[in-house]
């Protein structure tokens, strides 16, 4: 760790006297209501968030190769939700969801741009903390909050892309790194992508990061929230700091000893028999784009290699930033969060990374939670969407329920130790734009090939980002519907893999129809809800 992290300690007792007479929490009004206490408590609170991760690759679910035996301590000392789905499977929306409880199409922050991210007038949960006192921190990823919102509510901005350190305080070595992510050498991913330019992309990339793994962004973001840690363990106030990690989105790189970790050789996918002319063209463009269409069955292995140990890399980060939390005393009076903002092929299909779709593996996410003085240790199978999560800590703190909001809190879950919560589970993705035609997957590699040597690789983004589609899973069964392009429908019961399509081979036409209209149903209530900044 840096010099700079060393800092006196002093008694956390006298900060919770301090805090307790001065602390409140204001609704979307800026009414003041009661103090969010616990116990007598000022809580801090702690949101961990992962890049682009599978629900089951983590030692807590089973995962027998991937090493994370401190997210496992997470989970065992805490409650894992098995169940838990992001409401839209990219980034800036489900982070969005995330902070405003609301799904996309109210937040409206809905693809990975800049002008898409949320300005400071817009409500989110960020603005009631804030209001209620709160010193509001960042260490890693933003990708949801523009400049302007960052400066007004954020004290503390540590802040990272995929592709390095933009913004806080600088070493040498996290210019090193971010110069090394700029300078894509692959002539064939040089993209034009927004907010992009040349930076490293997806795909196969040879060899170890070439930096110690004390300058890598994943180790430097836990030397900031451990100094953010030290920095306000004795304020008069409390805190909440957004402890978020770019990985293992790509570029799927990392410095040794993660890079050799893991044997490629003995890594195996699932899924690998899918016919993907029974399912929507775009789930398959952007991989062919990214050069999996061509990846040998070695390549692919030595991606997800690499995907491994940029996991394990976090997990030992992750270790570091909790030894400090209990180290201070902070553990006693502190909310901890951990979640992804979605999924990640992980390897199924013989896939890495995401794409516009709805597969389990895309938008079921890891969710960890530790609410001090409620019992841990428990596995839940209840139904959960990510927009509930914000709504559960402002409960348990005993903040007034935020009205015009599409999240639940599932608090009375915890409480009670079992529990449905949700019937049905709903995702949304895609800008109000047409997409193009459908393209025969017969006739992609060619047309991949014309539109790589015309626009660039970044072609692919007409397809998995313009068109609307959404997503409904009730009493097992799934439902998509996609804007100018094929339907869905899985039996996730008996196809976890999601591998038969019923909607393509055929035979269920009566639960199609009662799954499409149960998704229009949820959509046209779901649009009828209050925005929560005028509730």
């Amino acid at each position: 760790m840096n010099k700079q992290l060393t800092m006196k300690r002093r008694s956390f007792l006298t900060t919770t006297c301090a805090t307790a007479s001065v602390l409140a929490v204001s609704s979307a009004r800026g009414k003041k209501a009661k103090p969010l206490m616990k116990n007598g408590k000022p809580m801090n609170i702690v949101v961990m968030m992962v890049d682009e991760w599978r629900y089951d690759q983590f030692g807590y679910r089973g995962e027998r190769m991937i090493k994370t035996p401190n997210i496992d301590k997470l989970a065992e000392s805490g409650n894992s939700f098995d169940n838990t789905y992001c409401v839209s499977p990219i980034c800036t929306p489900s982070r969005g969801s995330l902070w405003t409880g609301q799904y996309t199409m109210k937040h409206g922050c809905n693809f990975v741009t800049m002008d898409k991210h949320m300005p400071p007038d817009q409500w989110s949960y960020i603005d009631t903390l804030k209001k209620s006192g709160y010193v509001i921190g960042l260490s890693g990823k933003n990708h949801i909050f523009n400049d302007e919102f960052m400066d007004k509510y954020f004290d503390f901005r540590e802040e990272y892309t995929h592709f390095g350190k933009n913004h806080g305080t600088m070493t040498k070595a996290d210019q090193a790194v971010y110069d090394y992510r700029h300078d894509e050498k692959r002539p064939e991913f040089k993209s034009d992508t927004p907010d992009q330019g040349s930076v490293l992309f997806e795909g196969l990339i040879e060899g170890p990061l070439p930096f110690k793994k004390e300058e890598c962004m994943t180790h430097r973001i836990a030397e900031d929230g451990i100094r953010f840690l030290r920095d306000h363990a004795d304020d008069d106030k409390p805190f909440m700091l957004h402890y978020s990690f770019p990985d293992p989105h790509w570029p799927n790189v990392v410095p040794e000893p993660y890079y050799s970790m893991y044997d490629p050789s003995k890594i195996e996918f699932e899924g690998m028999d899918i016919d993907w002319a029974t399912h929507p063209a775009a789930h398959y463009i952007q991989s062919t784009a990214n050069g999996f269409g061509d990846y040998t069955m070695a390549e692919r292995q030595r991606i997800a290699a690499t995907m491994y140990g940029q996991m394990t890399f976090i997990d030992d980060s992750v270790g570091l930033f909790m030894d400090e939390l209990k180290r201070l005393g902070l553990d006693e009076n502190t909310i901890v969060v951990f979640t992804a903002d979605h999924g990640n092929f992980g390897g199924h299909y013989g896939m890495i990374g995401k794409t516009k779709a709805f597969y389990d593996s895309l938008v079921r996410i890891p969710l960890i939670v530790q609410f001090p003085g409620i019992e841990n240790g428990r596995e839940f199978s209840a139904n959960i969407e990510n927009v509930d999560i914000m709504p559960t800590v402002m409960e348990y703190l005993g903040a007034p329920a935020q009205k015009g909001i599409h999240g639940k809190s599932f608090l009375e879950i915890l409480r009670q130790g079992h529990g449905t919560h949700r019937n049905e589970i709903f995702a949304e993705i895609g800008l109000n734009q047409a997409p193009p035609p459908v393209m025969p997957l017969k006739e992609l590699d060619a047309y991949a090939k014309m539109r790589k040597a015309k626009d660039g690789n970044s072609w692919f983004l007409d397809y998995t980002v313009k068109g609307r589609s959404s997503m409904l899973i009730k009493d097992d069964w799934k439902y998509c519907h996609y804007v100018g392009d094929r339907e869905e429908l899985y039996n996730l019961k008996d196809d976890p893999l999601e591998l038969r399509n019923h909607a393509a081979l055929g035979g269920h036409e009566t639960k199609l129809a009662e799954m499409r209209a149960a998704l229009l149903d949820k959509i046209l209530k779901a649009s009828m809800e209050p925005d929560a900044w005028s509730a």
